[in-house]
């Protein structure tokens, strides 16, 4: 029940029975308080619970479960990838869905947390935006069966100068993940802090405009989107949304900005490419469309 809501469909959908419970796990009271005020704007979404201490969380589910937990990786009382490694590896709770919360998120974090089974990470300072981004994270379908993943990454052009190794590693801290037709992958006006590469399927680029909607491009398997927003800095200027069931590779704005980390660097360049590719088409479009038209 809980990956209908927040998905993003383009058609509506039926309101779900009941909202989507929520457990904080923040040390800091004025921090919990915070995310709990953003996240009563978020209509679906209930906070059931909340606490101070990682080790309170096991008797508060077994007490009253939730769909979701967000820790706070500052916690003053354990490492936060044990508490989720030893939660996924009960029956109970091997389901739950985790955002990890931080204001270091980096390479080595997204490491740890991918292998302990966190879906989802925000970076502080946040805002509404990225907020419900990461609890729809959550919710998605992500793909954890990375030996299928790493033979349909190798015939993927974007990844041609990587080593399997480099794959292996970039596997283990950018998530895979699956949109079902009609999905939005992201919306225009969101924040741009990843970009993506489409493996499997196709997708569409959407703006809107007075008179509706529009698909002005749509990409095939081996195509990559959303770097500009990476460079600039600047909100998603349009929707895209799965034309078919696709899988994309989520690069996070963190992975790149490792200048130390030869994995870090070999994106970068990739991304460099791909946006100046992209900028000499549109010069190249412009300059046409100037030549043909008629003096005025």
């Amino acid at each position: 029940m809980t990956e209908a809501l927040l998905t993003g469909k383009v058609e509506s959908q039926k309101k779900p029975t009941r909202k989507l419970r929520l457990l904080i796990v923040d040390g800091l009271p004025e921090s919990r308080s915070l995310l709990r005020g953003a996240l009563r704007n978020i209509e679906q979404v209930e906070v059931a619970r909340e606490t101070a201490l990682a080790q309170n969380v096991p008797d508060i589910l077994a007490e009253s479960p939730v769909d979701m937990v967000l820790f706070d990786q500052n916690l003053t009382d354990t490492d936060v990838f044990p508490v989720v490694r030893a939660l996924k590896s009960k029956p109970a709770t091997a389901n739950l869905k985790v955002v990890l919360i931080s204001a270091r998120l980096d390479m080595e974090t997204r490491r740890k947390g991918m292998e302990v089974g966190i879906q989802s990470y925000l970076s502080k300072p946040y805002d509404l935006n990225t907020l419900e981004r990461a609890v729809r994270d959550a919710l998605g379908r992500v793909s954890t069966n990375h030996k299928d993943t790493l033979n349909k990454v190798r015939r993927i052009e974007f990844f041609s100068e990587f080593t399997d190794l480099e794959l292996v590693r970039l596997l283990k801290i950018c998530q895979t993940r699956k949109y079902l037709k009609g999905e939005a992958i992201f919306r225009e006006g969101e924040k741009g802090d990843r970009m993506f590469v489409l493996i499997l399927g196709q997708v569409n680029i959407v703006k809107h405009r007075d008179s509706g909607q529009e698909v002005v491009a749509t990409l095939n398997a081996g195509e990559s989107f959303g770097e500009m927003a990476l460079v600039d800095q600047e909100p998603r200027s349009a929707d895209v949304v799965a034309a078919t069931d696709c899988m994309v590779i989520e690069v996070h704005a963190e992975v790149t900005n490792d200048i130390n980390d030869v994995l870090a660097l070999k994106l970068f360049r990739k991304m460099a490419i791909l946006v100046t590719k992209k900028l000499r088409e549109y010069t190249r479009a412009v300059s046409a469309a100037g030549a043909a038209a008629p003096p005025q």
